[in-house]
């Protein structure tokens, strides 16, 4: 029996892409983190969330030019061991949360009024949650391809 592990040639640029994604997906949980935060005060705080707020669509944009480009998602479910059903269920669950993501960033930029600082609360905390969730599963599911393919050293990621 031979046990020789199968060893993938992967190329610097399949790292530095890779590494910029799993970093790009930490870093939209800590923005999304830090404007939940923001939301639970008061609407003293509606100047510098609107400004995060643009930083976040900001990095979201740049981080789905990325993703978009560079990944198949679909492969990388499938090398993860998810069903057909599954992957078609992530991919319309996507699609709803740009769909929805789109029209949050239309409704609250480029200014959060303080008179609407409630309202912008209760919505920015369901979508930031629902972003949150969204990078931490793709994170999980690029984090065990980039593992596998020597992109990254086993135990440097935490997911948010």
């Amino acid at each position: 029996m031979n046990d020789r592990i199968a060893v993938r040639t992967v190329s610097d640029q399949d790292r530095a892409n890779w590494a910029r994604l799993i970093e790009d997906h930490e870093k939209i949980a800590g923005q999304c983190a830090e404007l939940v935060g923001l939301a639970r005060q008061s609407n003293a705080q509606s100047t510098i969330a609107s400004r995060k707020l643009i930083e976040l669509a900001v990095t979201v944009a740049d981080h789905l030019g990325v993703e978009d480009e560079v990944i198949d998602r679909t492969v990388v479910a499938m090398e993860a061991h998810c069903s057909a059903d599954m992957i078609a269920m992530m991919e319309e669950d996507l699609d709803i949360l740009r769909s929805d993501w789109k029209a949050f960033i239309g409704r609250w930029l480029p200014t959060i009024s303080p008179k609407d600082w409630a309202a912008f609360g209760v919505q920015a905390e369901s979508m930031l949650d629902r972003l949150s969730h969204q990078v931490k599963l793709e994170t999980e599911l690029l984090y065990d391809h980039a593992l596998r393919d020597g992109v990254v050293r086993p135990g440097g990621l935490v997911l948010h």
